[in-house]
């Protein structure tokens, strides 16, 4: 029996995971832990090599024999990394993508080279949740060792092959670079006090290295066996998903990205355009294929509700059961919900009808940002509902009754690994291509039906 396998692997925000895949696309076994996260006043911080412990402890937690793992594709949540510098990794504490560290950087450099010329060149990711921003705002604390930035994959993947890279999805997300143009702003990574710290080289979507290394041996890797740098979640999520070109990807969860590939022949300045009429617009990149990705991302419902149940006494649990059926949205509006997802109880009243007029709010935000990632990307086909999200009954219904497209619940439980494993798996020769590995099933539902979305949701991960 082939006892091979591609194991994907997933930085996340709150938890870290891996998961291991057969030719014939089944899960043959996953583990997760907590992200080791250090509370402080300011904010989370990501304690960098402590997550690269844990993902290398969770794949040996996975039992496979030696040499059984024919490829490994990696994601993570973007700008978070540490330095290498002289044969080692710096032991990091990286401030949370999700706090305001690092807005002092991006106004700086707004200040120097100017907002609307920053947002083009860098797809609108010079902003706080940047790798510049967040390690620019270290570099104003403390002494930062000299060496090169490598973001939480392009480090783990060096533990693994002795090779420093990045792909262009995750380089996007550095802040600094300019994918129309496929080069670095060093400039700007320089002026925001960076100059004594490299960035990694990029290398095309799907790239992969050999894994060569002691570690890798020991993970069950075979002798050169590729190594990808998958890319930045949301999308690698979407290619987990089985979404295709034409279709819009809504993942419901901490943050809610909604995202379509873009037509790589479209006019630059229908990019431009979308860039200047909304902030929450930006553009990364298809991790199969380098094609242009349009995102809009103005949602963190899920820390908007983690706050809304940590201010409010009440638990998850008791909060879903008594939400009422329909919620006027009038109690929540765009302060609101900000307020929330920066930890504060945004003055809502502690009540489960709250509870329903926030999930109410953030359901017709997403049906606006459909409406212009459709627009911009040329999409018609249908949304691709996936995320955590999915287990609120009151959240799916809300979605069932207030869609305005076509929907399928894609039943792939963990999309980031099976994305990562997808492209692990192109890489190895298993399939031609990520999106042709087996076993992504959707399940269509019906105009305001709120049974057919209970019952797809129920076939997640069957």
């Amino acid at each position: 029996m082939d006892q091979q396998v591609v194991v994907g692997i997933d930085f996340g925000s709150s938890r870290i995971k891996a998961a291991a895949y057969r030719r014939d696309g089944r899960v043959v076994g996953a583990l997760s832990a907590a992200t080791p996260l250090a509370v402080t006043a300011e904010g989370d911080d990501f304690l960098v090599l402590r997550m690269l412990e844990e993902a290398a402890s969770l794949v040996r937690g996975l039992d496979l024999p030696r040499g059984a793992v024919a490829g490994v594709g990696l994601s993570s949540m973007g700008e978070v990394g540490t330095i290498l510098a002289d044969g080692v990794l710096a032991d990091i504490a990286f401030p949370s993508w999700y706090d305001g560290r690092g807005a002092e950087v991006v106004a700086l450099l707004e200040r120097r080279w100017g907002a609307d010329e920053l947002r083009r060149a860098t797809g609108n990711h010079a902003r706080p949740a940047s790798t510049v921003a967040k390690l620019g705002h270290l570099a104003g604390r403390e002494r930062l060792p000299e060496g090169m930035f490598l973001g939480l994959c392009g480090a783990f993947a060096w533990q693994l092959t002795g090779r420093p890279w990045q792909e262009a999805g995750l380089a996007v997300t550095s802040g600094v670079y300019d994918d129309g143009r496929a080069g670095y702003l060093r400039h700007v990574w320089e002026d925001a006090g960076l100059s004594g710290i490299e960035l990694p080289p990029v290398r095309p979507a799907g790239h992969a290295e050999a894994a060569s290394t002691p570690l890798a041996l020991d993970l069950g890797l075979a002798d050169g066996a590729p190594v990808v740098i998958a890319g930045h979640d949301h999308p690698v999520a979407a290619v987990g998903a089985g979404v295709r070109r034409g279709e819009v990807a809504d993942s419901m969860g901490t943050g809610e990205a909604l995202i379509a590939v873009v037509d790589a022949a479209d006019d630059p300045r229908h990019r431009d355009a979308a860039l200047a009429a909304d902030p929450y617009i930006s553009f990364e990149v298809w991790p199969p294929t380098g094609e242009p990705l349009v995102v809009w991302e103005r949602m963190r419902p899920g820390l908007a509700m983690r706050s809304f149940v940590e201010h409010s006494g009440t638990d998850r649990a008791s909060l879903e059961a008594h939400a009422p059926a329909s919620a006027s949205t009038g109690a929540v509006d765009e302060a609101v919900s900000l307020a929330l997802e920066r930890g504060e109880d945004g003055g809502l009243a502690p009540t489960a009808a709250s509870w329903a007029a926030i999930i109410e709010y953030y359901v017709a935000l997403a049906n606006r940002g459909q409406r212009i990632v459709r627009e911009i990307a040329g999409a018609a086909g249908p949304t691709v509902l996936t995320g955590g999200g999915l287990r609120s009954p009151r959240w799916r219904r809300a979605k069932a009754l207030r869609g305005r497209a076509p929907m399928v619940v894609s039943t792939i439980e963990e999309t980031v690994t099976r994305g990562c494993a997808a492209m692990a798996g192109a890489a190895a020769g298993w399939w031609t291509d990520a999106q042709s590995m087996p076993g992504a099933e959707r399940v269509s539902i019906g105009v305001h039906a709120v049974a057919d979305m209970d019952a797809a949701v129920a076939r997640i991960g069957s």
